[in-house]
């Protein structure tokens, strides 16, 4: 009884909202603009509450805040380091059983969402996988915060979404504002929360999608701003470049940082698919095996343990050596591999940071060594790095340069981080993956390198938009009994075979001399004749992209569609239009094609 009146309750509710914001029943400026503040509203005290929950955490195992972490540690006896760790990754292990595929959740599955399930996901889910993840960070566990917020905020817009009943266009939208307004409230970076949900996650910069993200990230950063100040990520000093001939350095350093993202991500790989080896190991054991390395790894190096904004900071001022940077390195690179592998929660974006800035670092001392009168100070190499080893990662060039602008507030720099961003991403790219979200969806079998469009072009398959309505004619027939099937079908194409049935060629008006039908010339020649041999074919299970590539070279308007297990006999004809009529739905419906805030269809 008391569940029923609860529905009715919310039902009344529902209709009260979408009554006073939806009163024409289009599109209005003013409630978009309405629900985008909201929910970046929602998802800033939701990054707000993760940022706490890791701090309290921290501070209640190792007694110390995330600021202090490293230092802290280090006077820690041996097995206080080593225990933690492990207790924590026995708790997430339990946890883990509650989550489908025992896995936490992060920015790829926000990205499918966006694409493939009309940006669908679920609250109980994303909250326990946030639980998790923070308890992760909280032990020591070397991954990164921001992803799991990303994924977050995007479960709340995804709620709301579904309260309202909005239709899938408005919902990609919203999903933007969550990531937009964690992103912002996470770095105290407004600018790249926006273009890190454009660009990453809805895929396009249309003005009406843009208009309600910036108002999110907007209402994500004041109330970050409100509770935590208005203070940069990383505290720098001022760094300007010191001569126009360090700009080959900072191209050099574009494919040393991408050179070390495709490890990283590899390592990365390599983990995961060791993970599916060892299943005799029981999943909810993993965390905390993992935890044990962790924490070993931890006693001689303590940088690695959570999040590290301790180490990359000291690394960002150039308060480390080249060996120690070196070391870091592979240190935390293994760590968070171990971590990843071992399905303690948390993203690759903090990782990603903290590798960028030692990979930096120790280039730019390697660099002054080499050439100490032209070179700047490691610390600024330590900031292009960062920028270029986490625009290779992220696969996300734009968002990531104004991440790293807004998080050290130093836009001096500008330059050398846009021109190693540019190398290291454009490297990663064409040797590689374009970047560690769209290389866990390929394992899944998603790829969504070309966005949702592309996507559907792969996926769908022939047989499903060919037509079977065409007509065959035998080789030794007669040119007039060809003129009355085309004159019949309105133009096109036969399909001309021989007497068992098989496709031996094609024929068209355009092939039929001009005087064909001329007195008795179509009762004198006949279809072989004028027949041109079968031109490319595409199999009825191959993809609609096998078909427009197969179409674009050829220059034909037409394909035969032959069958997957006899490929010399038609089963329907593939029209160019026809594909691209697909694909251009799929375009259209991915950038907000029916962009009125109604309910779903």
């Amino acid at each position: 009884m008391t569940s029923r009146r609860s529905k009715k309750l919310m039902s009344l509710v529902r209709r009260k909202v979408r009554a006073s914001l939806f009163s024409s029943g289009g599109y209005e400026f003013g409630a978009i603009t309405v629900i985008a503040a909201i929910t970046g509203v929602l998802a800033g005290y939701a990054a707000i509450g993760f940022y706490l929950g890791i701090g309290e955490i921290l501070n209640l195992a190792f007694g110390q805040h995330e600021s202090e972490l490293a230092t802290g540690a280090a006077a820690l006896p041996w097995y206080h380091i080593v225990a933690v760790p492990v207790i924590g990754g026995l708790i997430v292990g339990q946890l883990l059983r509650f989550l489908p595929g025992n896995q936490t959740r992060g920015v790829p599955n926000v990205i499918e969402a966006a694409a493939l399930n009309e940006s669908r996901l679920g609250l109980r889910h994303g909250l326990l996988s946030a639980g998790t993840t923070i308890i992760s960070l909280g032990s020591g566990a070397s991954m990164g915060r921001e992803g799991p917020v990303v994924h977050l905020g995007a479960t709340l817009a995804a709620t709301i979404t579904r309260l309202l009943h909005l239709n899938p266009a408005v919902a990609r939208t919203l999903l933007g504002c969550g990531v937009a307004s964690a992103v912002a409230a996470s770095f105290n970076a407004p600018i790249a929360g926006v273009f890190f949900a454009l660009e990453v996650i809805i895929g396009h910069y249309a003005l009406h999608a843009f208009a309600p993200v910036v108002i999110a990230a907007i209402a994500g950063t004041l109330v970050s701003r409100a509770h935590l100040g208005n203070f940069p990520a990383f505290e720098t000093a001022e760094y300007f470049i010191a001569s126009f001939w360090e700009f080959p350095a900072f191209f050099i350093l574009g494919i040393v940082a991408a050179i070390t993202a495709v490890i990283f991500m590899s390592g990365m790989n390599w983990a995961d698919q060791l993970r599916v080896r060892l299943s005799k190991i029981p999943y909810w054991l993993e965390p905390a095996i993992a935890g044990l390395f962790v924490g070993l790894i931890a006693l001689n190096f303590p940088e690695i343990l959570s999040v590290g904004y301790e180490a990359t900071s000291k690394a960002l001022n150039g308060e480390y050596g080249f060996e120690l940077l070196v070391s870091l390195v592979i240190a935390k690179m293994v760590a968070t591999i171990i971590s990843f592998g071992g399905r303690f929660g948390g993203g690759v974006f903090s990782p990603s940071l903290f590798l960028g800035a030692m990979v930096g670092g120790a280039f730019g001392i390697a660099a002054g060594s080499v050439f100490p009168a032209l070179a700047s100070t490691p610390g600024l190499y330590a900031v292009v790095g960062m920028g270029a080893v986490a625009s290779a990662v992220l696969g996300a060039p734009i968002s990531t340069m104004l991440i790293v602008f807004e998080i050290t507030g130093d836009y001096n720099v500008t330059i050398a981080v846009m021109i190693a961003s540019a190398v290291s991403s454009m490297v990663t790219s064409a040797f590689y993956e374009r970047s560690f979200f769209h290389m866990q969806l390929a394992n899944r079998g998603v790829r969504l390198e070309g966005g949702r469009a592309t996507y559907l072009l792969k996926s769908a398959r022939v047989m499903h938009h060919m037509t079977r309505d065409f007509f065959t004619v035998r080789e030794n027939e007669l040119a007039i009994k060809a003129r009355e099937l085309l004159v019949a079908q309105g133009g096109g194409m036969l399909i001309v075979t021989d007497e068992t049935g098989k496709m031996v060629g094609v024929l068209s008006f355009g092939q039929l001399p001009a005087d064909i039908f001329e007195g008795d010339n179509a009762l004198n020649h006949t279809v072989g004749e004028y027949m041109r041999e079968t031109p490319r074919t595409v199999r009825a299970d191959q993809p609609l992209q096998v078909a427009l590539q197969k179409l674009e070279v050829s220059g034909e308007d037409i394909l035969p569609v032959v069958s997957s297990e006899q490929q010399d006999v038609v089963v329907g004809l593939i029209r160019h239009r026809d594909v691209m009529k697909e694909y251009n739905r799929a375009l259209l419906e991915s950038q907000g094609g029916d962009m009125q805030i109604g309910r779903r269809r």
